[in-house]
């Protein structure tokens, strides 16, 4: 009769032993469960800020296009655009040719071709879309126009506001995107490079008067 309690003592002390882990995998369990928990919390912090940047920045945007078509100039196109001669080294090079042999037609007709309004960029207005802030006009190339490197350069920075030295934008420039752009070789000689141009655009212009 006195051996039970010792029986019983020894059942105690390996329950005890094989309990003794359990509050560890609790904490251990509960500290995992924590720790993925503020995984959680911090991924979606991040997405927050991310969130939060992408929309300040679109924000910003705005504001730089908006301040940047502030009173733009509707003859833009036609002052600083469709008033450009291009291939002016080919202009000066059939010049002097022709100085000296003023009888050769074929060199009158380039020249006539390049200077008088043959090979200059003409847009004509086809469709005209106006809300409370912005008319958007699309602007549509009349005939091909041929260029070499450097008149496409500056073509491009007056169009798209960018700068490639020595060429830039003009003032009073509005939103001018390129909706359509084509652009082939012309094989002239193997010295000089003559691209054929052709383009549309979409003209954008700010309606809400300057503050």
């Amino acid at each position: 009769m006195k051996k039970l309690p010792l029986k019983l003592s020894h059942a105690s002390l390996w329950f005890l032993l094989a309990a003794a882990p359990i509050p560890f995998f609790l904490f251990l369990f509960n500290f995992m469960f924590g720790m993925q928990k503020l995984d959680q919390l911090e991924e979606e912090m991040e997405r927050i800020h991310t969130r939060a940047s992408q929309m300040q920045e679109i924000q910003s945007k705005e504001n730089v296009l908006l301040a940047s078509l502030k009173n733009p100039d509707p003859l833009y196109l036609e002052k600083n655009v469709e008033s450009l001669t291009f291939l002016l080294s080919e202009v000066k090079k059939f010049e002097a040719i022709q100085s000296e042999n003023a009888e050769d037609e074929q060199i009158g007709k380039r020249l006539q071709f390049l200077k008088e309004g043959g090979n200059r960029l003409v847009f004509s207005e086809e469709q005209i879309r106006t809300n409370e802030i912005f008319r958007e006009i699309e602007e549509k190339q009349q005939h091909p126009v041929e260029m070499n490197e450097e008149d496409l350069k500056k073509l491009l920075c007056l169009i798209e506001g960018t700068t490639i030295w020595p060429y830039g934008p003009k003032e009073g420039r509005p939103q001018l995107i390129i909706k359509d752009f084509k652009l082939s070789k012309k094989e002239i000689s193997s010295q000089d490079k003559v691209f054929v141009v052709s383009m549309q655009l979409i003209k954008r212009e700010n309606l809400e008067p300057s503050r």
